[in-house]
């Protein structure tokens, strides 16, 4: 997988190869969906056929089955056979009977009569007569029929193990008085049903009491065994049976009395299936010979992409490692040459770049360098409201006495990496390192509501990391360094000054002059702020005030106040303890 995300051929070869593949499993889903839509239309057709063709035998019955019954529905028949009822005189009339049904050739035909209320009184099946019975079944028909105002109904009934397609008869006399029905029933037989599977081009059969008795030639016991599946499931069973595909629906020979019986197609789908099959297979060879082609095709494309390609990722590994000197050969003239030509552009750009912020990073704060890279930089300063730092080594002339230049550089930058460090921690910006004394602003370039706060902070951990720098010094034996810091808030002109070749970014004003004056006279380890800056700061200081101070250049005594704590969770030292309280000088 790994190589799979890597390789630029695995790629271009999985883009084509899943591109046809994409397209043959759209085009098999369309033939599928056609092949649905084919076997619906034949299934529809053929069920519908077969529904048409035994309403078709249904009706030829049930017209013979009136014409067989007229010699009992005449007149004359109707008062004889309504006198037997009244006389219960059965045995003569089933003498009649069945006379007339051996006169007719009808010895198979079922022949059922029942009173005015529905119930047989006579039921001659297969020669033999019934008194009183109901062996086929007939009084439900009957009693719904007189009920009625229809004058037949038909049915089927399966008696001794025969099905048999009924047709019941009302009876009335001249009066209109109704007398009761005559039931007329031909045997369904395997002839009846035989040209109806040939017409239609399907095997069907009748399923009555759980079982096939009357079916089309084509009816086996495999394919009963299935159309006894699909009526015991209910629903349409799309199977195999004698290696041909076939459709089995079954469906009630009556929606509305469903003890009648289904009737169950089953109709055979080669026919539609096979030019569909036959395309599926030209869409596999097809398809296997687009997949191999789109496979050479990609081979070839990506041996000419993959060289240049990883060059490119090699030196593109190198410059996110930081060697912006990394560059690509081009070898050609097309779009890869041109990307390789825009590669080398782009690491020169990165190399000069990187040596102009590295320089810059040294010089000047990290937000001016940003400015300055971006190429924003006009001479020209807006006022801003901004606290001012100045953090000054006492004592530093007589302690480097005699010290080599070398020793008093190294003490020196030893010293500023502490306060450097303080005024970073809280978002200051290092304006300028005055031989031992450095300027800091907070509150410009980048706004900061806060930074009257942010400065005292600075102010405090400066004082925190000058203790802990000095108690390294004295484990060394070496003298400790103690700080003044003055600190002021105020109006000042911040922006770029110099010239337009050479400038520097910088603020000016009174605000800046009484901080510096501030930090003349701290003593060693005093935090000395303004009014102003005590009012800015907010709650959780604690500076009590020192009365006026008479300042070189201001003309009225400034009110001074000693920073002794500040309750800020961002002024905790390194491992945790709380601001310092006022500092022995020994320790700062």
């Amino acid at each position: 997988m790994t190589w799979f995300r890597e390789s630029f051929g695995a790629k271009l070869l999985a883009a084509l190869g899943g591109t046809v593949l994409l397209l043959l499993i759209i085009t098999f889903i369309v033939v599928r969906r056609e092949t649905a839509r084919q076997v619906d239309i034949v299934t529809t057709r053929a069920i519908s056929s077969a529904e048409r063709l035994f309403a078709e035998l249904t009706e030829l019955q049930r017209q013979q089955a009136a014409q067989l019954a007229r010699p009992f529905t005449e007149q004359r028949a109707i008062l004889r056979l309504d006198a037997q009822i009244q006389g219960d005189d059965f045995v003569l009339m089933a003498l009649e009977v069945d006379y007339e049904m051996q006169r007719a050739g009808l010895p198979d035909a079922l022949l059922v009569f029942t009173d005015a209320e529905g119930q047989p009184v006579l039921s001659i099946i297969q020669g033999e007569s019934i008194l009183g019975a109901d062996p086929a079944g007939i009084a439900p028909i009957a009693e719904e029929l007189l009920a009625s105002d229809e004058i037949d109904a038909t049915a089927y009934r399966l008696v001794d193990g025969r099905l048999y397609s009924v047709t019941s008869l009302y009876i009335e006399d001249l009066a209109g008085r109704a007398v009761g029905t005559i039931t007329f029933g031909l045997p369904i037989d395997a002839t009846d049903v035989e040209d109806i599977g040939a017409i239609g081009g399907f095997e069907a059969c009748f399923h009555v009491e759980g079982r096939c008795v009357v079916g089309t030639p084509g009816v086996d016991a495999e394919l009963t065994a299935l159309m006894n599946e699909a009526v015991s499931s209910g629903v349409p069973l799309r199977t195999r049976a004698g290696g041909r595909e076939i459709f089995i629906t079954p469906e009630l020979l009556d929606a509305t009395d469903p003890f009648q019986g289904l009737r169950v197609t089953a109709v055979p789908l080669d026919d539609v299936l096979v030019p569909f099959e036959r395309i599926q297979q030209a869409l596999m060879f097809g398809g296997g010979g687009a997949l191999l082609l789109s496979a050479l095709i990609g081979i070839a494309l990506s041996r000419s992409l993959t060289r240049p390609m990883r060059d490119l990722v090699a030196a593109t590994g190198r410059v996110a490692e930081g060697d912006f000197g990394a560059e690509v050969n081009v070898t050609s003239q097309d779009e890869m040459g041109t990307l390789a030509k825009a590669f080398n552009d782009m690491t020169r750009g990165l190399l000069l770049r990187e040596r102009y912020r590295a320089v810059l990073n040294k010089v000047v704060s990290q937000d001016v360098a940003e400015e300055l890279m971006r190429g924003d930089v006009e001479l020209g300063g807006e006022s801003r409201l901004v606290t001012v730092l100045f953090a000054d080594i006492r004592g530093f002339t007589p302690l480097t006495e005699g010290m080599e230049p070398q020793e008093v550089i190294g003490l020196l930058n030893e010293c500023m990496e502490h306060l450097s460090q303080a005024i970073d921690a809280e978002g200051g910006v290092v304006d300028k390192f005055i031989g031992d004394e450095v300027m800091a602003v907070f509150g410009a370039p980048v706004t900061q509501n806060d930074h009257a706060r942010r400065a005292v902070a600075s102010a405090v951990r400066m004082r925190v990391g000058m203790a802990t720098f000095n108690a390294v010094r004295r484990s060394r034996g070496d003298q400790p360094l103690a700080i003044g810091v003055g600190i002021n808030s105020g109006v000042a002109v911040s922006g770029n000054m110099g010239s337009s070749n050479r400038m520097n970014y910088t603020v000016v004003g009174d605000v800046v002059n009484l901080a510096s004056r501030l930090t003349g006279v701290a003593r060693p380890g005093e935090i000395l702020i303004s009014g102003a800056t005590l009012r800015l700061v907010g709650p959780g200081i604690e500076a009590p005030p020192l009365g006026g101070r008479a300042l070189k250049g201001f003309s009225s005594e400034v009110e001074v106040y000693a920073v002794e704590s500040l309750s800020d969770d961002r002024t905790r030292s390194a491992d945790g303890s709380p601001p310092v309280g006022p500092p022995r000088s020994n320790d700062v």
